[in-house]
């Protein structure tokens, strides 16, 4: 008789235990009565929908109509000239106008040069991205108004102006291109006002290599020392004041109280080399286009 009960009571009970209570309403209700679930339903839900006007709609078009216009060109297909710089118009708002030089002593042909829309890593219209050395020289600039990305400056040809700092400056490891006997002094230019040194593993020979030279500030808070350089696992630090870049021993960065700036990109190297290559890629696509 007891079972019996026990039984008839938890059969009233489960449905109202187990029986989730949600709010129910539809329109413009306020949303206060009680709604119980069935016994698959296990989760309260929210829906809101708004419906666009005609002026939410012509706001939002107009804000497509107002993204950047930018000079879009590429070295590889030859179109970086003033005559040939062709105009695109960006994706997106968030886009700058962007501007990216690279060259290496070891490249006779001249300077790499892409020009486009993009977002890039730590790059502000306010201080372009740069870092030179005997052997190469590369610098990134954003700026966010259409068109801003005009400059058609030879950087190899005609330099920036020195700034007063001197750095030491090798690349290779501490026997060949970083040995002691190997370690030159470089004058910096422009906005490359800090001395950089980093080490790291190589990506194609798989050795410990070393990179030393001149870097603006904002060059030393992000990867491009990882990407430009295919260096992982890569430890880097800058410092201000004429060679201070000193700190590398036998191939290995020693920890400096002094340093300004100490960074190890590690885990996050391989996100933010793909995203800088990525980037890099739409840019070409889209100059040659």
């Amino acid at each position: 008789m007891d079972f019996f009960l026990i039984s008839i009571v938890l059969l009233l009970t489960v449905p109202h235990i187990s029986g989730l209570q949600c709010y129910s309403c539809d329109r413009d209700t306020d949303c206060t009565e009680m709604e119980i679930c069935e016994e698959h339903q296990e989760q309260c839900s929210t829906t809101i929908m708004t419906v666009l006007s005609l002026v939410d709609v012509l706001i939002a078009r107009g804000r497509q109509r107002r993204t950047r216009e930018c000079y879009s060109c590429t070295t590889a297909d030859k179109t970086c000239s003033n005559s040939s710089l062709e105009l695109m118009t960006c994706a997106r708002l968030e886009e700058d106008c962007v501007d990216i030089i690279s060259f290496t002593t070891e490249l006779p042909a001249g300077e790499q040069r892409i020009k486009g829309c993009g977002q890039l890593s730590h790059c502000q219209a306010s201080e372009p991205l740069g870092f030179h050395n005997q052997n190469s020289f590369h610098l990134i600039k954003c700026c966010n108004s259409s068109r801003c990305n005009s400059d058609m400056q030879d950087y190899k040809d005609a330099p920036l102006p020195l700034n007063g700092v001197t750095c030491f400056s090798c690349e290779g490891n501490s026997t060949h291109g970083c040995s002691p006997d190997a370690v030159s002094k470089i004058q910096c230019q422009g906005p490359m006002t800090q001395c950089l040194e980093a080490s790291g593993i190589h990506g194609i020979s798989g050795e410990n290599s070393v990179v030393k030279g001149c870097a603006s500030p904002s060059w030393c808070e992000s990867p491009y020392t990882a990407v430009h350089k295919n260096l992982g696992a890569i430890h880097s630090r800058c410092c201000s004041g004429n060679l201070c870049n000193n700190w590398i021993i036998n191939g290995t960065l020693k920890p400096s109280p002094r340093s300004q700036a100490g960074h190890t990109f590690q885990a996050q190297q391989t996100l933010l080399s793909t995203a800088l290559l990525l980037s890099v890629t739409f840019l070409l696509c889209s100059g040659s286009s």
